[in-house]
């Protein structure tokens, strides 16, 4: 899972495409999410192929929490996504190509 991550999100009201990098220690994960707002705190659980993780954006002044659930399949992931002010959506992300 450690690795850099390019992430489609797509609410209710917006479409963005943040960058995760996800650092593994068990089923432990840590991170950064990297969005139109600037980088934030991740930090989450993998077991098996299950995904969750939670991030907390500082919004123009707003707190605003995003929680993410779902399903890796080798390179890509996907799945539903709770954001506090923003409304329920989904997601997907691929693993960033080696530079």
């Amino acid at each position: 899972m450690a690795g850099k991550w390019n992430v489609t999100l797509q609410l209710e009201s917006i479409t963005g495409h943040p960058v995760i990098t996800l650092k593994q220690d068990g089923e432990k994960l840590t991170g950064t999410y990297e969005g139109r707002y600037g980088p934030s705190d991740l930090k989450g659980s993998i077991k098996e192929k299950e995904i969750e993780f939670t991030v907390v954006v500082l919004a123009e002044g707003t707190r605003t929490e995003g929680v993410f659930g779902g399903t890796v399949d080798g390179d890509s992931m996907s799945g539903g996504v709770e954001c506090e002010g923003a409304g329920d959506g989904t997601w997907s992300a691929v693993r960033a190509k080696q530079q």
